[in-house]
């Protein structure tokens, strides 16, 4: 028959999806293989990667382990958008090698300018991997992919202690053989919960912050990392602010003692990083926190939690 009544074909969409105990496993899985298999020689890495002396740094780890690797980080901008002009410029000066970009969705945003990205490092024979760490939910909800493959860190979107994923799109490489588990064996499936009514509470949670912190006179003290309506499908991980007053690593110990989970992504950089060429993202560094819009928070809270933001960004101000 031309058309069948039903699917049939088995292979048709198939889901190449394996599981391990966090995000950089399943990331140096796949570049250890496709390096062992002369599939690249160059890595490029965006000007924004955090390390701490406790978890060391999820994006930069793996690739030191990796011998033979040139690595360039590109710019980012102070919204962590991606320098497209810095990167395409890049890429045209590699044009000889095998090289793959790796391109993180921070705080699970996808960078306005994805298909021309896309278009270009296809256009010079280039891989696309993308870093969905915090975008697990954007992910499911994003009509368009362009990667050839993503991996997740459950236990950043999840009650898990630990737990990341790899999901390969590239027909080359989901040939590779990979280490991690499959669905029946994980410790860490996500599919356990109700992962559409996650996405949904989390953009409510952003907007209703979104909505307080727009209601009041901010901009003194702080202001949005991402100023722009939540595009279509994008769920984020956190809230990310600008602290423009005050001392933020005090604001960030006195919110925390306040019984308020901020964090700081990141709060330092790795050592590649910290020189004037990328001094956008050591400036960001020095002054980003995250607001919590995860899937447990009560958004009753809210409103106190803004009020003793603006505080201590006065009193630490001083």
């Amino acid at each position: 028959m031309k058309i069948q009544k039903t699917a049939s074909l088995a292979d048709n969409c198939l889901r190449h999806e394996y599981y391990y105990n966090s995000a950089r496993e399943g990331m140096f899985d796949l570049f250890s293989n496709m390096s062992a298999e002369g599939m690249i020689n160059t890595v490029f890495l965006p000007g924004y990667i955090g390390w701490s002396p406790k978890e060391g740094s999820g994006i930069f780890d793996p690739i030191s382990k990796l011998e033979g690797l040139a690595v360039q980080y590109y710019k980012m901008t102070s919204d962590l958008s991606i320098n497209c002009d810095d990167l395409f410029e890049r890429i045209a000066k590699s044009e000889n090698d095998k090289f793959v970009v790796l391109v993180v969705n921070y705080f699970g945003f996808i960078d306005s300018r994805v298909k021309d990205i896309a278009d270009t490092i296809k256009k010079h024979s280039g891989w696309l991997i993308e870093d969905n760490a915090h975008g697990f939910f954007t992910y499911q909800y994003t009509e368009e992919n362009y990667s050839d493959a993503t991996f997740f860190s459950l236990h950043k979107m999840f009650p898990f202690k630990h737990g990341g994923s790899l999901v390969v799109h590239n027909e080359r490489l989901s040939r590779l053989k990979y280490g991690g588990d499959d669905f029946n064996t994980t410790a860490y499936n996500p599919w356990q919960y109700d992962v559409k009514n996650i996405a949904r509470i989390r953009r409510k949670n952003y907007a209703v912050l979104e909505s307080i912190v727009n209601s009041k006179d901010v901009a003194e003290y702080f202001i949005p990392l991402k100023s722009k309506e939540l595009m279509p499908g994008t769920v984020p991980q956190t809230f990310p602010i600008r602290i423009v007053k005050g001392d933020r690593n005090k604001i960030y110990e006195l919110m925390n003692q306040h019984g308020y989970g901020v964090v700081s992504l990141y709060h330092t950089l790795i050592e590649p990083l910290q020189c004037s060429e990328y001094q956008a993202s050591i400036d960001l560094s020095r002054h980003i926190m995250n607001l919590p819009v995860h899937q447990d928070v009560d958004v009753n809270n809210y409103a106190e939690m803004v009020e003793l933001l603006i505080d201590f960004c006065k009193t630490t101000g001083q």
